[in-house]
């Protein structure tokens, strides 16, 4: 079976199982006889597939669990009572509350002005580009709803914090967004039963305002799964591997200035590789104690010897080179005391003969909008003209950016790129 093949029946096997799998059983679904190291080079194309690690039914125990992801979403511009979207985009046309399961405007005898159908032109279209046509209605859901942040009702952060019934949120029962745990939702909560916030979707508070979207029972009951499934996803993508072409980091973001620090404990190994935001503006409480990597720079090249990670010279030009999605390789040189130089090989990331890896800072999508520094990874496609186009914006074919600009705004990420 060809490659794409695999692919197509990897991601429907998991969007009709809930969207995720633990490795052993999803290789026991599979119609093919695939081997493990086959499907483990298979589960490596990032952007269609992540692979999470949770625990699992025996004490102290851990499961590699495999979810669909996909950088497919709904088009924004296209929902409201007057969409605005010329059809060049990338993203579904579809009516968002016909996804929940009920167009709220139907309901109320009302024609909605927003596309019902996946079999339009512009859908169809869509769907092939993602390589996802082949998915049933409800798979296609499935795969929406835990990569598309936008499908997801908000939950509340203040209800979050604090003391009382409802938190510290001002709003109370009033609040639009749901009043439930995050971290049950996150499958971290370690007060179970005993949480004084609620892990309940069909309570009255919660259960009226996804009932106001037209969320069926059924989904209402996949809610926490869902939950779970986005947070990893989200977590999981801002690892800093190399990503073939469409996939373009866009580099650090600039944010207002954030205070206080997290604790350096009971943190993954993924986190442990984060460069610390709060050392990079110099006030890392924990110092030489923190668990987070300590650099001058929101990036990190280096490669392996002999057991000990040691840095790339001018990683400045590397991390510019690196944003270039037409650049797989380049000549650098271990530090600037030495004359040994070999290539360093972004798809495969290695060093010569040795292995190579890029440190970053957090994603932004991890982290509240005021942190500074965090890692902005954005989504793009070459168009047939051969220019690059952000997934989502919309664009008009003849205004594109051009790789030259691409490359000067890797070079300096103060630089404004021209708005379509």
């Amino acid at each position: 079976m060809a490659q794409a093949g695999v692919v197509g029946e990897v991601t429907q096997v998991l969007c009709a199982a809930g969207g995720a799998l633990e490795l052993p059983e999803l290789r026991r679904r599979l119609r093919m006889g695939l081997s493990a190291d086959a499907l483990e080079r298979l589960l490596r194309q990032r952007g269609r597939f992540v692979v999470a690690v949770r625990a699992g039914s025996a004490a102290a125990a851990q499961e590699r669990v495999v979810l669909a992801a996909s950088p497919l979403r709904l088009c924004r511009a296209h929902q409201g009572s007057k969409p605005g979207c010329v059809g060049l985009c990338a993203q579904l046309h579809l009516c968002k509350f016909m996804v929940y399961g009920a167009c709220k405007f139907l309901r109320a005898g009302k024609n909605c002005r927003n596309s019902h159908s996946l079999t339009t032109e512009h859908n169809l279209s869509v769907l092939r580009t993602h390589g996802v046509d082949h998915l049933s209605y409800n798979e296609l859901c499935q795969l929406l709803f835990q990569n598309d942040p936008w499908l997801l009702p908000e939950i509340c952060q203040h209800y979050n914090k604090g003391d009382g019934p409802h938190g510290s949120c001002a709003f109370q029962q009033q609040c639009i967004k749901l009043h439930i745990c995050q971290y049950f939702l996150q499958g971290e909560c370690k007060f179970g039963t005993s949480c004084k916030r609620s892990h309940d979707f069909s309570n009255s508070e919660n259960l009226e305002k996804l009932e106001k979207l037209g969320m069926s029972s059924d989904l209402v009951s996949r809610l926490p799964s869902i939950y779970r499934n986005a947070h990893d996803i989200k977590n999981q993508s801002s690892a800093p591997s190399r990503v073939p072409p469409p996939f373009v980091p866009q580099g650090t973001s600039e944010r207002k200035d954030s205070s206080g620090s997290v604790s350096p404990n009971t943190l993954s190994q993924e986190e442990g590789d984060q460069i610390c935001l709060y050392h990079i503006r110099k006030s890392c409480s924990f110092q030489d104690k923190c668990h987070r990597v300590h650099f001058h720079l929101p990036y990190r090249w280096q490669f392996l010897d002999r057991g000990k990670w040691k840095d790339l010279d001018k990683m400045e030009h590397i991390e510019e080179a690196y944003c270039n999605p037409k650049i797989e390789r380049i000549l650098c040189s271990e530090s600037a005391n030495t004359f040994h130089s070999d290539c360093l090989n972004f798809n495969a990331m290695t060093y010569g003969a040795t292995q190579a890896r890029r440190l970053s800072t957090a994603s932004s999508v991890t982290k509240p909008p005021h942190f500074i520094l965090t890692t902005d990874w954005i989504w793009y496609w070459s168009d047939e003209f051969g220019s690059w186009q952000e997934y989502g914006r919309q664009h008009s074919f003849r205004k594109t950016w051009s790789m030259a600009q691409l490359k000067r705004f890797a070079a300096d990420p103060n630089m404004c790129l021209p708005r379509m």
